[in-house]
């Protein structure tokens, strides 16, 4: 593993609603030229971390294991009830908005990770799949008024996934040679899935009738 620019705490959709995140995300790009929608998987942020080295393969051991005995423990956050709502803008980025309680995964991820929250996270860790980020002189808000998402629908978290994402470093520049501007993080990069542990769904509740 080369050097980690991020890494990312987040959650799975089921499969149809990452298809969903993704086609959204597809028309974002082909109508409005946006290129950051298609930087990561469709999920949902819950933390982003900045390690000061790449975490080696005992660290994740570690908090694999720690994850897996605090998912078990009795009263363990189990993978929360979702439901899609609409486009919003939060800080200035565009998120496909959902509605769930996130806050108890959200919590256990800050809690087992040993590594700090960055000071100027790549995008909010907001209730809602990412979808862009501002770019040129696009409207976002426009933009996603724009989109045909489809009506509201409910879905279970699959799992918690933790991810790395690098910048792609460009070739040396020669010393005389002029300097190009930095491109955005998320136009030359590559993500890795370091961790991913299934959650378990919520049962349903048997009602039982007093006779």
């Amino acid at each position: 593993m080369g050097p980690v620019d991020f890494l990312l705490f987040g959650l799975e959709p089921p499969t149809n609603i990452a298809r969903r995140v993704r086609q959204a995300q597809e028309s974002l790009y082909t109508t409005w030229g946006l290129v950051s929608p298609l930087a990561l998987p469709p999920l949902v942020p819950l933390r982003f971390a900045r390690p000061e080295a790449p975490p080696t393969a005992e660290a994740l051991r570690g908090m694999e294991r720690g994850l897996a005995a605090a998912l078990r423990a009795p009263g363990a956050p189990r993978g929360p009830r979702c439901r899609t709502a609409g486009c919003t803008l939060r800080e200035g980025v565009l998120f496909w908005e959902v509605d769930g309680e996130l806050a108890a995964l959200q919590a256990l991820a800050g809690r087992v990770s040993p590594w700090p929250v960055p000071a100027d996270p790549p995008l909010p860790a907001a209730q809602g799949f990412f979808l862009a980020l501002p770019e040129g002189e696009v409207d976002l808000a426009r933009a996603g008024s724009s989109l045909h998402l489809p009506p509201p629908a409910a879905f279970t978290a699959l799992a918690l996934v933790l991810l790395s994402v690098e910048r792609l470093r460009p070739e040396p520049i020669p010393p005389s040679a002029e300097v190009p501007p930095s491109a955005p993080w998320f136009r030359a990069l590559e993500w890795e899935e370091l961790l991913r542990l299934p959650l378990r769904k919520h049962r349903p509740q048997v009602r039982q009738d007093s006779g």
